[in-house]
């Protein structure tokens, strides 16, 4: 009996844990999700400025 209290009783409170955060886990996911989606538009609005002054530079220098 004593072997199931020492071992049970954290056992169980462990997996608890697991069950109770499970449900912190999809909204972590979920605010990763729309943090990479921020990232991304900003990555592309980065290229686009990038491909702005590559086109300038060309132009400037008379290559293409």
């Amino acid at each position: 009996m004593h072997d199931v209290v020492v071992v049970g009783i954290p056992l169980l409170a462990i997996l608890s844990g697991f069950l109770f955060s499970r449900n912190d886990i999809h909204q972590v996911r979920s605010e990763i999700a729309s943090l990479r989606s921020e990232m991304y538009a900003r990555f592309d609005k980065v290229d686009q400025q990038l491909d702005g002054i590559n086109a300038d530079l060309r132009q400037f220098y008379h290559l293409s």
